[in-house]
């Protein structure tokens, strides 16, 4: 007798289920009176399956979905031990999956998979009554009944007995007569069906049963709806070759003995109840076999031992119990295994056999697969895999190839599925699922099959390039405004508040409003507070000799000037020399490298108080990253100006850096007046990486082969820019381009660059002129005028030289061109950047020193540690030539001043290249450097 599959074919039918109408050409058994029935109702069922209802409905398999009762221990895998005639190094490992070969399929596949042919017919019975609880008649028993839902014979509803009850059994009882025997129903009791296991497992059958509850006729002549929704009753038992067999046997039959093969199984009154098996009820242990098989042991791992005959090997090598129709499932009583002696034997065709003790419980409803392994096995595990890949920043993709396989002596190798098993990104070497980062989008498959051929992978990527320029410009443009007409926001209160707390050369604007700076002369005013340290000088005498003629001179500026050369006595422009300045009436762009930064007409004076401030607007119209310096006025003469760095708040941010001599500064964010003309980058700095952890799923002993799959993904970056520039000693701003969208700027300027001269004219660049010799003419201003030591560290009277770090803290005078709290550096602070804390030592640089990485930064990343763990950037500005105003060397040189001098011509500064970084250089006094301000 051809066995019953019918796990397949009715749980595929079963999905949507059937409303039937069409009556088929069926004899009737009753007569069409009142009493009897009415001829156009006919009984009949909508069939479905309750397990594949489950599966359809529900968005994800949860436990106990499918098979109410299930805890975790029922589905946990478990190895159990052998016992064999052979000494073989073998194991069973077990494990089960709710339902009994359960698979979930969409709606756009349920109508594919339905096969009407194979499903056989079921039996089904009915009561009837004329009341709810009067269900008291027995209507019909045993009918056969279609794999459609309708009844062979047709048997129509009766009007005068409108309640009714059914119940179905599948497969038809008449097909199997000794072995499936069901009770009548009463009015109180549903039936029983008494089953016993087929011994021979080729002729098993899946037993299901269904009741559809309480059902009434309720509208004459129209049939109600009766749904039959079936549930599975047994244990659903597969077997398969493990993934660690490397012996080569063939299985000639598998057998459980022991296990109860009858019992009696107690059917449901309700729709969606489950029915039971009564307890002590199961008896008649015996031994039910597969035989006649000649199944070899080196088929594909994990593949289910069937049918090699059925449609010319059409399963070969599958390992999903659920694709397979043939008729290898055991299909078993539920009932207890621990200590029940049931026992399961495995005969190969060598005489040999392995035997095992069966655990835990058989349980309804559920698929259990006993896989034959080994623990330590022959088979030598390969898996290969591409160690790293590495891709431009804007790749999108990652070529990876997996080689996945086992080989055994005098065996053909076999493939070994793989997986991804985790990741690590950042480099701890512990490897999670969640670990994945967001840029690795995904992989075209993170499993495969294996094989000795390689599986090519593709690694998605994301690629992340940020206009940081654009960015900057609308961070700018979008900021709250602040500020108003009547009440701008004061830039020397952190508040913007009308309370003068500190006061500097350089004011940062990072959004749109109405602002005022007060009139007063650089960091006068500190913490609220005249600032006399800012213009009233306490350094030593010192009068070296030189000049033309020669002679000792002084090179210690006891008190600040101001625009006519006079004392400053006071913070405030106007209230100095006995209010020689009272009166400052008018204010003026001096220059600006973007148009508008300050709208045109909004510079006035204003007056709070008493005091006087420059006021104006910055609208979101034409807001952006530049400069500008403004001057205040009395008459046609400029009495002051000031630097406007528009830039984000950040950039005043601060770096730590740690000198050679392990003394700490505090750098801006920025180079003072940094304003970037290109800035596109990776929101990463460096090469972002990925390690994946690509596992064998099987392995000898449970230990599996696995590799690590290193994704790189290369930064990218590109930027260029400007920043203003000085002349050492000088509070003025002079642009780091010649391209002045506002204003004007004077680069040729005399060699007269006395106080005076600096203050009334801050667009003019002084020059120095030489002879024929290379030297400074004698009498050239800058000998004549520019000589004094402490310009921009006021008590300072010492001089810095090459090799030579100054760490005497700065003090900073009201001619320091940097924003509150930050001054120009002593020399001592660029020390850091070379390892031996010397010109041309060996550079403390980030990659900055191949060319390529130096240009697409234009300038150098440096370490600001030891521990080289943090990098602070300073661009390759070049500098203006105190010979003629040019700008020369741009994204080549990179030079910034220190607040030290050399002598009364030169001053100490840092210059690199690509190649060298001079910490402790010294250059003309003349030549405008950019400045990388510290805190104080």
């Amino acid at each position: 007798m051809k066995k019953q599959i019918f796990y397949h074919a009715l749980s595929a039918l079963f999905v949507g289920g059937f409303a039937l109408s069409a009556l088929s050409c069926a004899e009737d058994t009753m007569d069409n009176s009142t009493s009897d029935g009415d001829k156009e109702a006919i009984v009949r069922f909508d069939v479905s399956d309750a397990q594949d209802e489950a599966l359809s409905n529900a968005p994800a398999l949860t436990r106990g979905l499918l098979t109410s009762g299930l805890t975790d221990a029922d589905l946990a895998d478990r190895v159990l031990p052998i016992e064999s005639n052979d000494n073989l190094d073998a194991c069973v490992v077990e494990s089960t999956i709710e339902g009994v070969n359960p698979t979930k399929a969409d709606a756009a596949t349920r109508a594919n998979i339905i096969n009407i042919q194979s499903l056989g017919e079921f039996s089904s019975a009915g009561m009837r009554g004329e009341s709810d609880d009067k269900i008291q008649e027995s209507w019909f028993s045993n009918e056969r009944t279609e794999s459609d839902g309708q009844l062979v014979k047709r048997i129509p509803w009766s009007w005068e007995k409108r309640h009714g009850i059914f119940y179905a059994v599948y497969p038809k009882v008449d097909d199997h007569k000794q072995n499936i025997k069901i009770t009548a129903p009463t009015s109180n009791t549903a039936p029983t069906v008494d089953f016993t296991v087929y011994q021979d497992v080729k002729k098993q059958v899946d037993l299901m049963t269904a009741c559809t509850g309480k059902v009434l006729y309720a509208t004459r002549h129209q049939a109600p709806s009766t749904s039959l929704n079936f549930r599975h009753a047994l244990t659903a038992i597969r077997f398969a070759v493990g993934p660690n067999l490397s012996f080569n046997k063939s299985i000639r039959y598998i057998s459980i003995h022991k296990a109860l093969l009858r019992g009696t199984y107690k059917m449901s009154n309700d729709l969606n109840g489950e029915g039971t098996w009564v307890a002590g009820s199961l008896k008649e242990p015996g031994t039910v076999t597969l035989s006649g098989l000649n199944y070899s042991t080196t088929e594909y791992p994990n593949s289910i031992i069937r049918d090699t005959q059925l449609g010319n090997d059409k399963y070969k090598n599958e390992t999903d119990v659920k694709k397979i129709e043939d008729n290898y499932t055991f299909y078993m009583i539920p009932q207890e295994l621990d200590n029940k002696d049931v026992e399961l034997e495995v005969a190969f065709t060598d005489n040999t056999y392995i035997k095992v003790k069966l655990a835990g419980k058989w349980k309804a409803g559920t698929t259990r697969t006993y896989k034959i392994s080994q623990k330590q096995s022959n088979w030598d595990y390969k898996l290969d895999c591409t160690p790293s890949v590495e891709v431009p920043y804007n790749g999108t993709e990652a070529t990876i190839r997996v080689k996945s396989y086992r080989k055994v002596a005098n065996n053909p190798s076999q493939s070994v599925a793989w997986k991804v098993v985790g990741y690590d990104a950042n480099g701890d070497g512990t490897y999670t699922m969640t670990e994945k980062p967001a840029w690795l989008k995904g992989f075209t498959k993170d499993n495969g099959t294996g094989g000795e051929a390689d599986e090519v992978i593709k690694a998605n990527l994301a690629t992340d390039v940020v206009d940081y320029l654009a960015e900057r410009n609308r961070g700018l443009q979008n900021a709250t405004p602040v500020g108003s007409s009547t009440q701008p926001y004061n830039l020397s209160n952190s508040n913007g508040a009308a309370n003068v707390e500190n006061t500097a050369n350089c004011y940062v604007i990072s959004g749109p409003g109405y602002y005022m700076i007060p009139l007063v002369y650089g960091n006068a005013i500190k913490n609220g507070a005249t600032n006399e340290d800012a213009y009233k000088s306490k350094a030593a005498s010192f009068a070296p000799t030189f000049g033309s003629p020669a002679r000792p001179t002084d090179i210690i500026l006891r008190e600040m000037r101001d625009h006519d050369g006079s004392v400053i006595n006071s913070p405030w422009i106007e209230e100095t020399g006995n209010r020689k300045n009272n009166g400052v009436n008018g204010a003026q762009v001096v220059w600006a490298d973007e148009a508008n930064l300050v709208k045109q007409g909004s510079l006035s004076i204003v007056r709070f108080g008493g005091k006087a401030y420059v006021k104006f607007e910055v609208t979101r119209a034409d807001i952006k990253s530049g400069n500008a310096v403004v001057a205040v006025k009395k008459g046609n003469t400029i009495v002051w100006s000031w630097h406007l760095w528009f830039a984000p708040k950040n950039v005043l941010d601060k770096i730590t850096v740690t000198n050679n001599q392990g003394k700490q500064y505090h750098f801006t964010n920025e180079t003072l007046g940094w304003k970037p003309t290109k800035w596109m980058a990776t929101p990463y700095e460096d090469q972002r990486t990925v390690k994946v952890k690509v596992e064998q799923t099987v392995g000898n002993n449970g230990v599996k082969q696995e590799s690590i799959i290193e994704i790189k993904q290369n930064a990218y970056i590109e930027r260029a820019g400007i920043a203003t520039m000085y002349q050492w000693g000088r509070t003025e701003a002079m642009p780091g381009t010649d391209a002045i969208r506002e204003g004007s700027f004077n680069k040729n300027g005399n060699d007269q660059i006395h106080i005076a001269n600096k203050i009334q004219f801050p667009n003019v660049f002084f020059r120095t002129f030489l002879d024929n010799r290379g030297m400074i003419k004698q009498g050239d201003g800058l000998t004549k005028y520019h000589y004094f030591y402490n310009l921009w560290s006021i008590h300072n009277s010492l001089r810095g030289d090459e090799d030579a770090p100054n760490t005497v803290p700065v003090t900073k005078s009201v001619y320091d061109p940097c924003p509150v709290g930050f001054s120009v550096p002593t020399n001592g602070a660029f020390s850091g950047f070379t390892a031996n804390g010397r010109n041309r030592g060996t550079m403390n640089v980030k990659g900055t020193n191949n060319a390529a990485t130096f240009n697409a930064n234009m300038g150098h990343l440096f370490w600001t540690n030891s521990a080289k763990n943090a990098t602070i950037y300073f661009p390759a500005l070049g500098y203006r030539s105190s010979l003629n105003g040019n700008i020369e060397h741009a994204a080549m040189y990179g030079d910034y001043w220190s607040a030290d001098p050399k002598d009364w011509n030169n001053a100490c500064c840092m210059g690199f290249d690509v190649n060298d970084v001079y910490p402790l250089y010294v250059n003309m006094r003349t030549y405008a450097y950019p400045v990388r301000p510290v805190s104080e």
